[in-house]
């Protein structure tokens, strides 16, 4: 499918968990078949897929980790642009990143994940590449005292 088929507007929405503590981002590292950087947990939406049971699927399926609560409202949303991707010229995704808690942090890793590691903001500009370019804008919006610990 190439993206001359789609309008200027068509966008993937994609749900990201953020679990924060004492000041620090939980990040995952993505195996390296898939895109080999850290990222937020989460993924893209199927067709109609509420976003708070969409986020809660992701995180169990990439990470084994159970969501005990998501925010009512995305903390943060953003838009990136994918060129090259999924066999598509181009598309868009929608990011919507809403405050996760955890019941616990202990992650076994996956064909999808890892490993895990809680990053602050200085640890976040110092990923430089290693930070797949989806959560790049986090390193312009991620402020600890949009968190409550």
């Amino acid at each position: 499918m190439k993206s001359k088929d789609f309008p200027e507007c068509f966008y993937r929405t994609v749900v990201k968990g953020l679990f924060v503590k004492d000041g620090k981002i939980l990040l995952v590292k993505e195996a390296p078949d898939l895109a080999d950087k850290w990222e937020l947990p989460g993924g893209g939406l199927g067709f109609g897929e509420d976003p708070h049971k969409g986020l809660v699927r992701e995180i169990k399926e990439e990470m084994n980790l159970e969501v005990t609560s998501v925010s009512k409202q995305p903390v943060y949303v953003w838009v990136n642009k994918f060129e090259g991707c999924r066999d598509m010229d181009w598309y868009y995704s929608v990011v919507l990143a809403y405050s996760i808690d955890l019941a616990n942090l202990d992650f076994v890793p996956t064909e999808e994940c890892v490993d895990i590691k809680l990053f602050s903001r200085d640890d976040l500009k110092n990923l430089g590449d290693d930070l797949y370019h989806q959560s790049h804008k986090l390193l312009e919006i991620f402020n600890p005292a949009d968190f409550k610990n």
